[in-house]
């Protein structure tokens, strides 16, 4: 009480000051509590004070692409493709020469803000016990999730280190807000969303993310493995779950009719046999609703969870289900242009001498010799680097690369360890893990056939 009161006795100009020096919106809005006259203040100054402490949430490096998304944020999805072809030519917008910016776009940086945050502390618990478990033997199996008992907090990662997972996260959303053919609102209806992409992934790989260097394509195609694979991870538990939880005449659909629609009308159609083809295709939908659609569902559970990750899933719209979102998009960049025009990087041996730099701030991982020791990629996209990419190597300072022990490891040994993705989907549905395998003739005139 006694702090408080002294707020109320400090001159305009210093509760300015204090306010402006709040270090997220959690301490803004408790100071504009604690205090009726810091609460005038701010309203007296809401545009300026709201769009410092905002834009202070990124590093500086990547405030122009959190302020970009921020304002493509109001526009309605999903964006025709002249608006789409027209942004991509602004992009990346200069960071306002203004004191302020929009109120609107103030909030919109704050809730990126903290969706960003929130995946930046999963990413850390879930990637970076691979790092160290291979640092440790490379007799390891890449898990779908992980639960350390003292996960590294967002805190306890570097400025730079944060400042890379912020620009990958961002530039995801960024790419997701563009190309995306639906809505992440529960309400929109799916029905009036073009059947196929405004673009196709070349042209999204041409207008977006062939413009990064190629390490910075590597931080996207990181993001996209680690949400690919903790999608998964949920997808498996809810089978799980569906098997101990759903009788087994839920998939009892008949011989005579249509049993395609009463599939779709159970309302577990991804836990059909038939269902089971269309998973993937089905995560990369979620993947294209963006961060705060799959923040919801990483945070929900049981009935609630299940509902959320069956978003969107009857008959009428099966061919909304994105088959050329981000995967297919990586898959058409071509060569890397710095191939060329940059020269080995080792003409030794490992383990390398690294260089560390302080000032280069968000350049060049300090990961990246050890991975490319002779040159740079030939392509912007390798899949054989996957393994590398399912611990995030692009993101970690050379401090914590060192003390797991990865840097002594071959290259070739350790990319070779990775999350199997075909693995994963290829297993059997709940439908069979309750009935067993399906019947290979589906109907009486097929096995008169053979008769």
């Amino acid at each position: 009480m006694a702090k408080n009161c002294a707020l109320e006795w400090l001159a305009p100009e210093l509760q300015l000051q204090i306010l402006f020096n709040a270090g997220t919106p959690d301490d803004l809005h408790a100071l504009i509590q604690a205090s009726p006259r810091l609460y005038q203040v701010y309203l007296h100054n809401k545009d300026t004070v709201l769009s410092s402490v905002a834009l202070r949430q990124f590093h500086p490096a990547v405030a122009s692409d959190a302020l970009f998304f921020a304002k493509i944020s109001q526009l309605e999805q999903p964006l025709s493709r002249d608006k789409v072809i027209e942004l991509c030519k602004t992009y990346p917008n200069e960071l306002p020469e203004a004191t302020s910016i929009p109120i609107s776009i103030s909030v919109a940086l704050c809730k990126l803000a903290s969706n960003v945050r929130f995946f930046i502390e999963d990413y850390a618990r879930n990637t970076l016990p691979i790092m160290e478990g291979l640092g440790r033997s490379l007799d390891l199996e890449v898990l779908p999730e992980y639960w350390p008992e003292n996960p590294v907090s967002y805190s306890q990662l570097s400025s730079s280190e944060t400042g890379r997972l912020q620009r990958a996260f961002c530039r995801f959303e960024t790419y997701r807000y563009l190309f995306a053919r639906c809505s992440s609102e529960l309400d929109h209806d799916l029905r009036e969303c073009p059947s196929r992409p405004s673009l196709t992934p070349a042209e999204q790989a041409s207008l977006f993310l062939q413009r990064f260097p190629d390490f910075q394509v590597t931080e996207i195609n990181c993001i996209r493995d680690y949400l690919y694979r903790r999608l998964r991870g949920i997808c498996s538990r809810l089978e799980d779950i569906a098997v101990d939880t759903l009788p087994p005449e839920t998939f009892h659909f008949g011989q005579d009719g249509d049993v395609e629609a009463a599939e779709w009308a159970s309302g577990v159609y991804l836990y059909t046999n038939n269902g089971k083809a269309y998973q993937n295709d089905h995560l990369e939908h979620l993947m294209s609703l963006g961060l705060a659609y799959i923040r919801r569902i990483f945070e929900s559970t049981g009935k609630e969870q299940n509902d959320l990750f069956l978003r969107d899933i009857h008959r009428d719209v099966i061919r909304h289900l994105e088959t050329q979102f981000i995967t297919r998009a990586l898959e058409f960049l071509g060569p890397n242009p710095a191939r060329g025009d940059i020269p080995l990087l080792a003409k030794t041996d490992p383990p390398f001498v690294y260089e560390i730099n302080p000032d280069v701030e968000l350049d060049t991982p300090d990961a990246w010799q050890w991975a490319h020791p002779r040159a740079p990629p030939f392509k912007l996209q390798e899949s054989t680097l996957k393994g590398l990419g399912d611990w995030g190597y692009v993101f970690w300072d050379y401090d914590r690369l060192h003390v797991s022990g990865i840097l002594t490891r071959s290259r070739d040994d350790v990319r070779k360890i990775e999350f199997d993705e075909f693995q994963a989907a290829d297993g059997p549905s709940v439908q069979q893990r309750l009935l067993g395998a399906p019947d290979p003739y589906s109907s009486a005139e097929e096995d008169s056939e053979f008769l």
